[in-house]
């Protein structure tokens, strides 16, 4: 593919003949679904502190979503407070991405721990003295939004630092597993924490995590910018993500793939306590038994990925995977009966997480590390959209029901998916023998 040249700097595509990694073990292919996690120490303490974190992220999730339904009794206001804790990641993304391939991304990590934990703690202290009301929700969710943009594209950047390119997949597909292994444990310890203890609380225990998180995290190695100082002018380095993903067709269309299914079908999560209290007649344990079999099905989906090279060089995986999940959740706002929807809610999540596990492997094997930051960053703005699905989603589900808000959404999602699987060319997993990088 050929740059700008008014960027008036030598961008090429060139053969991924080189590791981008920090070596921490040798590489072996007998290591199975655990390899990574077997091999590279280093590895493992990125994955217990993307753990405790997400974990900690999940909870606050539940706990806010409760919050909000508790204080306005209005499905609007909980898809307002996502939109308003999600819009930041459009924002901040790619700020976060220059940053992120500018300066340690330990450090990075170590500063927005500190962060998430202070608005937690924000969080537990506002509801404890009864001064928490809509505004400060609003405020609140912002600041941590914010924050996040930085956390999750840095922590999926890090990944190809700490273990050899050939076990990138694996690692990759064992990051996702754990990440949405969180889906499973913080919705459930907040349902349950809600009930027992309290919201405030609840928070509290969220702030707690975020500690956990930040001590794994400081025992990671440095990985300090691959990237030559005043090599590019700010705007143009700001933008350069932007660039190598809209000159790329691959990257491109795995970014539009993942755009669908994160505006449209993802905000069923958002609305998870309007379908736990609403249409399910259940309470906070409730909604956390919901949640937990979405996590459950997540974790299975992205181990799924980690066991099979096969499924994850499918050609049409991202698809067919990206269809089903529109459909299952389609079927799943139809359900009154609580063991076909958690079922259902099982499939889509091992589907959703099927799914983003396998594009995200194709675009990390696709990005040269010097521009990797501002590369994932452009990839996670597709979840900084999330709130414009959330919010619209919100509306239509208070002007008539949460049922037909998600139905339809669904259904315009296996539209568009239908739609790009036409026009496209099949994705082809295998057809990634270059990567963008800055010489």
């Amino acid at each position: 593919m050929k740059h700008d040249r008014a960027f008036g700097e030598a961008f090429k595509i060139k053969l991924a003949s080189r590791p981008t990694t920090t070596i921490t073990g040798p590489a072996d292919d007998s290591g199975g679904m655990m390899q990574s996690l077997r091999l590279y120490r280093t590895f493992r303490l990125l994955l217990l502190g993307t753990m405790a974190t997400n974990t900690a992220f999940w909870m606050y999730q539940v706990a806010v979503g409760w919050l909000a339904l508790e204080i306005t009794d209005s499905p609007f206001f909980v898809g307002l407070a996502g939109f308003a804790g999600g819009i930041p990641l459009l924002i901040f993304g790619l700020p976060a991405g220059l940053i992120i391939d500018r300066f340690d991304r330990r450090t990075i990590l170590m500063i927005a721990q500190l962060g998430v934990m202070a608005v937690a703690a924000a969080f537990a202290l506002f509801v404890a003295t009864g001064i928490i009301d809509k505004w400060s929700i609003l405020v609140l969710v912002a600041i941590y939004g914010m924050i996040m943009a930085f956390i999750f594209p840095t922590r999926t950047a890090i990944v190809p630092n700490l273990v050899e390119r050939s076990d990138l997949a694996n690692a990759v597909a064992l990051n996702a597993a754990g990440q949405n292994a969180t889906r499973v444990f913080g919705p459930t310890i907040a349902g349950v924490l809600i009930a027992t203890l309290g919201v405030a609380e609840t928070f509290a225990i969220a702030a707690v995590m975020q500690i956990l998180a930040l001590m794994a995290t400081s025992r990671l190695p440095s990985i300090p910018s691959k990237v030559v100082a005043g090599a590019m002018s700010g705007w143009k380095s700001l933008t350069l993500g932007l660039h190598i993903v809209r000159n790329d067709a691959y990257l491109f269309s795995m970014v539009i793939l993942a755009l669908v299914p994160t505006v449209l079908v993802m905000p069923y999560l958002n609305l998870m306590p309007v379908f736990a209290r609403d249409e399910l007649g259940l309470g906070s344990s409730g909604l956390g038994m919901l949640l937990a079999a979405t996590g459950l099905g997540t974790v299975a989906g992205a181990l799924s990925v980690a066991r099979s090279p096969r499924f994850r060089t499918w050609n049409r995986a991202q698809v067919v995977t990206a269809l089903a999940f529109a459909g299952l959740v389609l079927v799943f706002a139809t359900m009154e009966h609580l063991p076909l929807a958690l079922i259902l809610l099982f499939a889509a999540g091992w589907v959703s997480a099927s799914f983003l596990a396998i594009n995200q492997t194709a675009v990390q094997l696709r990005t040269d590390d010097e521009v990797r930051g501002r590369v994932m960053s452009v990839y996670l703005l597709t979840w900084g959209a999330l709130p414009i699905g959330q919010l619209a989603v919100g509306a239509v589900a208070s002007q008539f029901s949460t049922p037909v808000a998600m139905i339809s959404s669904c259904l315009m999602a296996l539209v568009c998916i239908g739609i790009f699987a036409w026009k496209t060319v099949a994705i082809d997993a295998n057809a990634m023998p270059t990567r963008a990088s800055v010489e």
